[in-house]
C-alpha cells in the first residue's frame, strides 16, 4: 500500500485487475460507433496497462483476454442480429457462434499482454522503453489480424480516429496502423505515469522511467498534429465530377424473392430518373441492386438497359452474375450511356460463411449464415473503370475494410473509390457506422475521393481527408448526388504501403526469438 491507503498498481486485488481489463475494453468500445468518442481512445487502455503491472505472463494473457472479450462484444455484438434474421439460426446458438467469434479475437489481445509481460519478467525490460515495445507489438498484431484465416480488420484501433480532422490526416503517410501504434505509445506513456504516482516514495525509482515515455509520445503526438496541419497536401486535382448515390432500402427478407424483382427495379428505376435530372456522370447502384443475373435475365435486364441508355448517363450497377465459368460472382457492371455493358468487376475477398464456407471438411455441418443464391466464385482482377478521362475501382461491401487491398487499386490507376454494400444485416446497430468509418480511413490513406452506395444507408460522400462531406440515415430510401475530383498524386502510403506495419511484424519476430532464448537459458 502507498500512503494515503491506495494499493500502488503493482498489488492490486486480482478482482480489481480484472474489473480495469474490462473496463478498458469497454471503454475503447465506446471510441468507437455508435458512441463516437474518439479522444476517447487516448486514455481508454490506461485502465488495461496499469491492470498488467507487476503480473506474470499467464496472469496478463488472461487480463488481455477479458480486455479484448469485452471489446469485441461490445463492438460486434449486431453479428447475433445477422445469425437470427438471416441465417435462421436459434438465439442460444447464435450467442455461441458469438461468444466464439469475440474469443478468437480476443486471443489478439491476450497475446499483446502476455508478450508484454514475458518481456517485463525474462528480457527485462527498462521501463523507459515499454511504451515503444507495447506500441510495435500492438501494432504487429493488428496487421496480423488483417490476413491470418482470410483477416478480419474490423475496428482496428486507429480507426477511431476517423472523426478527427487533424490526427486521422497520419494515415496517409502511414496508414490506419500507424495511428494505432500512436494512440498505444500514448496510453501506455500515460499509464506509466499514474503507476509511477502509485508507488511507494522510497520505491519510485527514476524521473527518467516516466519522462522519456512521455517525451516520446508527446513528440509523436505533436508531430502527427503538424503533419496533418502543415505537410498534408491535397492530391486531388481537375474539373469536379458530379456523382449521384443512389439508396432503395430493400428489405433483406424481399431482396431474393422472385416476386418482388420488379418492385426493387421500379424503386430504383423512380430514384435513377430523379437523380438525372441533376446531370450527374454516373449514377451509382448499391451491392447486388438488382436480385437477378444482369447478363442472362432476358425479362428485366433489357429494362435496365433501357433506363441508362434514356437518361443518357453511365451507370454503376451492382448484380449477382453466373460466370462463363459456371460459378456465380458478386458482381459490379458498368452500363454505358447507351445502356451496353462496358466493364465488369467480380467481388474479390468474400465474407467467410456470409459468402462461402471456408474449410468444409471441417465445417460440413454448415450452411451459409445468410440466405443468398449460393456460394459465391473470387474474382481475381483489380478492375479500373474509366469515365470521360478518370480513373475509378470498386470495392463490394466487405473489401473497403481492407487497407492493403484497397491500396493496390489505387496502384493500378484508380483515381477515386467507390465502395458499394448492402448492410442490411446489421439492422439498427452501429455496424453501419463502423463500416462508413472504415471507408473513410482508405479515403485518407489514398488521398481520394471515396464514394459509398448502400442498399440501407450509409450511404456517403468522403473527401480526401476523411470528411464525410453528405451521408443519409439508415433505413431510408434516398439518392445522394455530390461532387468528386480525380486524384492526381500519390500519398506516401500508397507509394510505400505499410512498410510501419512490417517493421512492427519483423520486431514482433525478432522479439519472440529473444523470448526464446532467454527460456532457454
Amino acid at each position: 500500500m502507498i500512503p494515503g491507503g491506495l494499493p500502488a498498481a503493482r498489488d492490486l486485488p486480482r478482482g480489481l485487475r480484472a474489473g480495469l481489463a474490462v473496463g478498458s475494453g469497454l471503454l475503447s468500445a465506446a471510441a468507437f460507433p455508435p458512441w463516437d468518442l474518439g479522444p476517447l481512445a487516448f486514455l481508454a487502455l490506461v485502465p488495461l496497462f496499469l491492470a498488467l503491472e507487476g503480473t506474470g505472463p499467464g496472469q496478463a494473457a488472461w487480463l488481455g483476454y477479458a480486455g479484448g472479450l469485452s471489446f469485441y462484444l461490445a463492438t460486434i455484438w449486431w453479428v447475433i442480429n445477422t445469425m437470427t434474421t438471416y441465417g435462421r439460426m436459434p438465439l442460444v446458438l447464435s450467442l455461441v457462434v458469438l461468444l466464439l467469434l469475440c474469443g478468437v479475437l480476443a486471443g489478439y489481445t491476450a497475446a499483446f499482454a502476455w508478450l508484454l509481460a514475458a518481456g517485463q519478467r525474462w528480457l527485462r525490460l527498462p521501463r523507459e522503453v515499454l511504451p515503444l515495445v507495447a506500441a510495435g507489438l500492438w501494432t504487429a498484431l493488428e496487421y496480423l489480424r488483417s490476413y491470418l484465416l482470410s483477416g478480419f480488420p474490423w475496428a482496428l484501433l486507429g480507426t477511431s480516429q476517423y472523426r478527427q480532422p487533424t490526427i486521422r490526416l497520419l494515415a496517409s503517410a502511414v496508414g490506419v496502423y500507424g495511428i494505432s501504434a500512436l494512440l498505444i505509445l500514448v496510453n501506455a506513456a500515460l499509464a506509466g505515469l499514474l503507476a509511477w504516482t502509485l508507488r511507494p516514495r522510497d520505491e519510485a525509482g527514476r524521473w527518467r522511467e516516466v519522462l522519456v515515455p512521455l517525451g516520446l509520445a508527446a513528440v509523436s503526438l505533436l508531430a502527427s498534429v503538424g503533419y496533418g496541419r502543415l505537410v498534408w497536401q491535397d492530391p486531388t486535382g481537375g474539373p469536379p465530377i458530379r456523382v449521384a448515390l443512389l439508396q432503395g432500402n430493400i428489405d433483406q427478407s424481399l431482396k431474393w424473392d422472385r416476386g418482388y424483382q420488379a418492385a426493387t427495379l421500379d424503386i430504383y428505376e423512380r430514384l435513377a430518373r430523379g437523380a438525372a435530372a441533376e446531370k450527374p456522370a454516373l449514377i451509382v447502384w448499391p451491392e447486388t441492386a438488382v436480385p437477378f443475373f444482369l447478363r442472362r435475365d432476358a425479362e428485366l435486364s433489357p429494362r435496365l438497359r433501357r433506363l441508362a441508355a434514356e437518361a443518357g448517363i453511365p451507370m454503376l450497377v451492382g448484380s449477382p452474375d453466373l460466370g462463363d465459368d459456371g460459378f456465380l460472382y458478386n458482381a459490379v457492371f458498368l452500363l454505358g450511356s447507351d445502356g451496353q455493358i462496358r466493364g465488369r468487376y467480380d467481388k474479390r475477398h468474400l465474407v467467410p460463411f456470409g459468402e462461402y464456407v471456408p474449410l468444409k471438411g471441417i465445417f460440413f455441418f454448415l450452411d451459409k449464415l445468410v440466405v443468398g443464391i449460393g456460394d459465391f466464385g473470387r474474382g481475381r482482377s483489380a478492375t479500373v473503370f474509366s469515365l470521360d478521362g478518370a480513373r475509378f475501382s470498386v470495392m463490394i461491401c466487405y473489401e473497403v475494410i481492407f487497407p492493403g487491398e484497397v491500396r493496390q487499386f489505387v496502384r493500378e490507376g484508380a483515381q477515386v473509390l467507390v465502395n458499394i454494400t448492402n448492410d442490411a444485416w446489421f439492422g439498427r446497430s452501429g455496424a453501419p457506422y463502423q463500416h462508413l468509418a472504415m471507408a473513410a480511413m482508405r479515403a485518407v490513406e489514398n488521398g481520394t475521393y471515396l464514394v459509398r452506395a448502400a442498399n440501407t444507408g450509409v450511404t456517403a460522400l468522403i473527401t480526401p481527408t476523411g470528411a464525410i462531406l453528405a451521408e443519409t440515415g439508415i433505413f431510408t430510401e434516398a439518392a445522394l448526388v455530390g461532387s468528386v475530383r480525380a486524384r492526381q498524386a500519390e500519398t506516401p502510403y500508397t507509394r510505400y504501403g505499410d512498410v510501419l506495419a512490417w517493421v512492427c511484424l519483423a520486431f514482433l519476430g525478432a522479439y519472440v526469438l529473444a523470448l526464446l532464448r532467454s527460456r532457454r537459458k
